[in-house]
């Protein structure tokens, strides 16, 4: 007889359309058993970063190809995930090549991407049913480097109306009004060859995190919309130990639900002394300042991804170029690794 799987969490895997993907992955996590399963799977051509709305109806996917039904473009498609459901709504042509990020604020009704290649932060109404609909903005960033502006993320302000987004290669900060025709109302310029990477707001909506993948580095800004300089400042931490010695690059950063840890997933470069790990930092509520407590050397090589299920009790790391996902127990401001994982081909992407 079968055993029975009854999963606590479920989550949601992009991978790009290397080594035998399937695509979009929906999987099943069980708390008492630590055990992670694939539940089914949905067929699309290198599916990348992905999205849960808040209420948990909709699933937002980016197609990360550089043609997406017959357009020399990307693309996104929209899920039905409610009741058990994991069925195609419908998609949109994202009007530029290797869209790399989306969010969905489920307040205003909107859906946000980030073009890698063209540097533009495009805007979809969502609609009633979850459905994207019509594209309400494409907003340029600023080209000034010789290979392109590389928008690399977009995130929504907890507090709404504002948006922010990171430039790669230019290393700037846009913020965004999506209440005044999608305006850029501040540029923050970072230091030289910082290559700031992803973004994430505190739950408050007051601190702005941003990891640094050329500089090992993560820069904490507090975010003030109402005053006329928006960002400032507050500190600039490492992701490394003094013990350390290979080089690594910083690839995602996820704060755990509640606000109190931040986690910032490293990429081991070269082939000796490899820095695969995650770095954990505790937060200060108040300052937003952040607090290196450890730092916890991987399973697997190339962890692009990670992520916390909603409870904060488990953090879901994905290997890349390895072809599977490893599960840590959150243990005060360290992560304890449960044997547990799960063979995924190349995922880069995970959603709760």
């Amino acid at each position: 007889m079968a055993e029975t799987f009854l999963p606590d969490y479920t989550g949601f895997v992009g991978t790009t359309s290397t080594g035998g993907s399937r695509g979009i992955y929906r999987i099943g996590l069980n708390a008492l058993t630590g055990k992670i399963r694939v539940m089914d799977t949905r067929p699309m051509y290198h599916a990348g970063y992905l999205t849960v709305s808040k209420d948990r109806r909709n699933l937002y996917v980016l197609s990360e190809g550089m043609t997406f039904k017959g357009r020399a473009s990307g693309g996104m498609t929209a899920y039905d995930i409610s009741d058990g459901k994991f069925e195609e709504q419908n998609w949109a042509v994202t009007d530029g090549q290797r869209p790399c990020f989306v969010c969905c604020d489920d307040n205003s009704a909107e859906i946000y991407v980030s073009n890698f290649y063209r540097g533009t932060m495009e805007a979809y109404r969502r609609q009633e049913d979850g459905r994207i609909g019509e594209r309400l903005a494409c907003v340029a960033s600023l080209d000034t480097t010789p290979v392109g502006p590389f928008l690399h993320c977009v995130m929504k302000s907890p507090a709404g109306r504002y948006l922010a987004a990171v430039e790669l290669i230019g290393g700037r900060i846009y913020i965004y009004d999506c209440e005044d025709r999608y305006r850029i109302i501040w540029i923050e310029e970072m230091e030289a060859h910082s290559g700031p990477r992803h973004l994430t707001f505190s739950e408050d909506g007051r601190f702005l995190y941003v990891n640094r993948q050329d500089d090992e580095m993560v820069s904490v800004y507090s975010f003030t919309p109402e005053f006329e300089k928006k960002l400032a400042p507050v500190q600039t931490i490492s992701v490394r130990t003094s013990g350390m010695k290979g080089r690594t690059e910083p690839a995602a950063i996820r704060l755990c639900p509640g606000g109190r840890l931040l986690a910032v997933s490293n990429r081991g470069m070269g082939r000796e002394n490899r820095e695969d790990s995650i770095s954990l930092y505790g937060v200060e509520a108040e300052t937003g300042r952040l607090t290196l407590r450890s730092v916890v050397k991987t399973g697997g090589e190339m962890p692009r991804d990670m992520n916390f299920t909603p409870d904060g009790k488990y953090l879901v790391v994905a290997y890349q170029f390895q072809g599977y996902l490893d599960l840590y127990r959150v243990e005060g401001e360290t992560l304890v690794y449960t044997g547990a994982g799960c063979k995924i081909p190349s995922p880069v992407c995970i959603a709760f």
